[in-house]
């Protein structure tokens, strides 16, 4: 085994893309981990979200006694995974508006509970709102969210200023309005990628010669010897 070890390190110091791409590798699949390592702890698939509507965003919430924007458009955020039972009322929750649609995630703060033993959803369940709308939601027949259609309770707000709005900028390149995949997007980024590896292979960089060709240059050629100075 430690020779095949060996014979990669030595393959990959020789080749530049090959290099590359293993990094690259790297990089995603730990990525990858850190990703499930954060899903684990939070208790929810979904514990990052970038905010995609002003529906949370009002200038005046008399309730809450604040002016400021609660959720802007673009705002990067953290929900963690809890027992439905455990919501209180006025909390900002994370739920589906329908599960045979799980992607599309609404953002809305919590309004009214009915509890498990009078629901029609035998499950707690609740009625929530955006904090700019004018009234209610009302995403199911009893304009009440069944508490297995919630995702996660918001936590606070990732302070990292654009980056929410560049990956919505990412994802409308990406995506059309119908949520499938633009096609063009997907070509430009596999052909700056290709762009990438062919100036890489076509163009390498200058390699610095070697010391000891230096030395071969400025030494005296064999046979003759080296320039003495004149004696009188």
């Amino acid at each position: 085994m430690s020779t095949y070890i060996k014979n990669f390190r030595t393959y990959l110091k020789k080749n530049e893309t090959a290099r590359g791409l293993f990094l690259v590798g790297i990089i995603i699949l730990a990525a990858i981990a850190v990703w499930g390592g954060i899903r684990l702890a939070l208790n929810t698939p979904y514990p990052v979200l970038v905010v995609s509507s002003s529906s949370m965003c009002q200038a005046d919430h008399p309730e809450l006694h604040t002016s400021a924007c609660t959720l802007p458009v673009g705002a990067l955020i953290v929900i963690r995974g809890v027992d439905p039972s455990t919501i209180a009322n006025g909390s900002i929750i994370v739920f589906m508006n329908d599960p045979s649609n799980p992607g599309f995630l609404v953002v809305h703060r919590v309004i009214g509970i009915v509890p498990a033993s009078g629901s029609v959803y035998d499950q707690v369940s609740f009625k929530t709102k955006g904090d700019a709308n004018g009234g209610a939601d009302c995403w199911t027949p009893t304009c009440y969210v069944p508490g297995s259609w919630v995702q996660g309770v918001y936590i606070f707000t990732i302070p990292i200023p654009y980056l929410g709005t560049a990956i919505l900028d990412v994802r409308d390149f990406m995506y059309n309005s119908s949520g499938q995949v633009n096609p063009q997007g997907i070509l430009i980024i596999l052909a700056l990628i290709v762009a990438l590896f062919a100036f890489e292979v076509i163009q390498p960089g200058k390699k610095p010669s070697s010391n000891k060709t230096n030395e071969e240059q400025e030494s005296p050629a064999p046979g003759l010897d080296a320039p003495r100075p004149a004696t009188t």
